[in-house]
């Protein structure tokens, strides 16, 4: 098994990743496509893989964090939800993102991903109830101020990553920070028209 692959980013596409290992050797690993502004060719990068071996194919899935190859082993772990599937989730949404939407039973919400319908959805909230690490309760406040934000963008007619990366720059530089309002204005305020 390969636990995690470290090298320089050879070439890049969205959903791809090839690294260059340093030893002769370059794979190429499928990355969730929210990944791909985070990383730049030539850049040095350690990717958490998760190895899948279906009839003749082999594949890897890396990874920029061990919170999110975490998700995508439960989401595999689902009835019905192959490879494919689990990483165009975790594309869809951040592993804190997916706490809430399963602690909400928010069907609506999965139902939106690409490939996952009412069903499917349904079936994630059911065998993921209980399964996504506990988080202390600040943290989860956190959490939900966050998703709460990222929806107020998204209504708004902005892009889901676009308003991800807005809320995260915002909550960084408003530590301890819980008004809605205030923050949302803040946020107004960095956003592109």
């Amino acid at each position: 098994m390969i636990a995690a692959v470290r090298g320089k980013v050879y070439q890049l596409s969205p959903g791809r990743a090839a690294v260059e290992t340093g030893s002769g050797v370059i794979l190429q690993l499928l990355v969730p496509v929210s990944s791909f502004q985070r990383l730049r060719q030539g850049q040095d990068v350690l990717l958490y893989t998760v190895l899948k071996v279906k009839d003749e194919d082999i594949v890897i899935y890396g990874f920029l964090s061990e919170e999110e190859k975490a998700l995508f082993e439960k989401l595999v772990a689902v009835s019905g939800i192959g490879g494919k599937t689990a990483l165009a989730c975790v594309s869809a949404l951040a592993p804190g993102e997916w706490r809430t939407v399963i602690a909400a039973g928010d069907v609506a919400r999965i139902s939106a991903i690409p490939g996952i319908g009412r069903k499917t959805a349904q079936r994630i909230i059911l065998e993921l109830t209980g399964k996504l690490e506990a988080e202390p309760a600040e943290a989860a406040t956190a959490t939900r101020l966050g998703a709460d934000l990222v929806s107020g963008l998204v209504n708004l007619g902005y892009p889901p990553r676009a308003a991800r990366e807005t809320v995260q720059r915002v909550l960084k530089e408003n530590p301890g920070r819980e008004d809605f309002e205030g923050l949302f204005k803040a946020m107004l305020k960095k956003v592109k028209p």
